[in-house]
């Protein structure tokens, strides 16, 4: 990290879970996450949004500045 540089070109992955979702990974009684339970890409791209007022660019965007 380049404090010069400041904020940008600093990637982070960030995993999102809905509460309960523990029940795939426990040691007793392991069960399946039904699929109405599980964060699509939309709903946490959405909630980014929402939440942090964020901005969220594509691929191309990103691509074609550099």
């Amino acid at each position: 990290y380049d404090p010069s540089t400041g904020i940008y070109g600093m990637d982070f992955y960030v995993v999102l879970e809905r509460a309960g979702y523990r029940v795939s990974r426990r040691r007793r009684c392991k069960s399946c996450v039904g699929l109405h339970h599980r964060v699509t890409k939309e709903d946490a791209m959405k909630w980014f949004q929402v939440k942090y007022e964020g901005v969220i660019l594509n691929k191309a965007q990103t691509t074609a500045a550099s």
